[in-house]
Formats: structure tokens, sequence, C-alpha cells
């Protein structure tokens, strides 16, 4: 038996799945510059952490959380009847406070749905307004995405990779294994190619 020819796919294997192995840590590392040759080295994530800031925030206002859907989620039924009835329990028990009682035992089976269709009315007026400005306000300051981009850029390197690492440690574990099996692939292809010619 060859074992030249059995090592070639494992070795092939080892080098695919090394190399992808290097790959994924030169997302990270080095977090600062190194010259080399007169080459200078940094890490993609520290290199460009203000681009790819900028480029989340983008694609969280335009894509993930569009302000016209957030708005649009917030504007709903059930909410504008829940800010309704807490602003009526609310005034209900500020006026409860300054009229004596026996007049609001008398006067608040009367009193409050009068004020409830108020308050509601004047409720559904505001979520209105409230939404249309708002919503022109955050698209103009492209708020979310503004937010998002400061909060990335506040966070140091380490804390940073963390987070990566949280979101995509298995996706980053598959790119190296698959690194491997394209290495054998690659080496069983050699080996092939070595007894054909």
């Amino acid at each position: 038996m060859n074992w030249e020819l059995i090592t070639l796919p494992v070795v092939a294997a080892i080098i695919g799945w090394g190399t992808n192995v290097i790959a994924i840590r030169m997302l990270f590392w080095p977090r600062e510059p190194i010259r080399i040759l007169g080459f200078e080295f940094l890490g993609v994530l520290p290199k460009r952490k203000l681009d790819i800031a900028r480029s989340i925030g983008e694609v969280l206002d335009d894509d993930l959380l569009p302000v016209d859907e957030l708005i649009a989620a917030v504007n709903s039924e059930e909410n504008r009847t829940m800010v309704a009835q807490l602003i009526t329990s609310n005034l209900a028990a500020k006026i409860q406070r300054f009229l004596p009682r026996f007049i609001m035992e008398h006067a608040e089976s009367k009193i409050r749905p009068h004020l409830e269709d108020l308050v509601s009315a004047e409720v559904e007026d505001l979520f209105a307004k409230l939404g249309d400005n708002f919503s022109q306000e955050l698209k103009d300051k492209r708020f979310l995405g503004s937010l998002a981009e400061e909060k990335i850029n506040s966070f140091d390197l380490m804390h940073l990779e963390k987070l990566v690492l949280k979101v995509a440690k298995n996706e980053l574990r598959y790119i190296e294994f698959f690194g491997a099996v394209i290495g054998l692939f690659i080496g069983i292809m050699q080996v092939l190619l070595l007894l054909l010619f």
C-alpha cells in the first residue's frame, strides 16, 4: 500500500481546514497593525469597523426595521386602546381628587363613558399626527441606523468580536469544516490523477 496516496487527501483536508481557520481568525486579528516586509496586516473587523457599523445602520434603516413599518407596528388598534384607557384612568383619578366623593359616586358612571369617547378620539388624532411627523423625522435623521452605528462604534474590538461569534459561531465552524471537506476532495482528485497518469 502506498502511504503517499493515503496521506495526500488527509494532508489536503488539514490544509483546507487550516486555511479556513486562519481566514476566519483574520476577520478579527491582528487587532493592531503589524508590518512585515513593508506590508501592513490588520484584521478585517479592526480595519473596517466604521464602514461595517455604517453598513449595519443602513441595513437596519432600509431593510430590517423601516420606519414606516415600525410606526405602523406601534400605531396599532391595541396600542391606541391601551393608551386611551391609561389616559382615561389617570384623568378619572385626578378628577376624583378634586371633586367631592358624593359627586363622583353619582356622576362617574355618566362622566366616564364621555371621557373615554373624548380621549379615544383625541388619541386617534394624536397618533395619526404623531405617526406622520415622527415618521418623517425618523426618516430624515435615519434615527435607528444612526443609533446602531453609534452603538457598534462604541464597542471595543474584543466586545465586537464576542458579538460576532455569538451570532455566527456555528456558521464559522461550518466554514472551517467545509474547508476540510474541500481539501479532502481535492486530495482525492490528486490521488486519482496520480493513479491515472
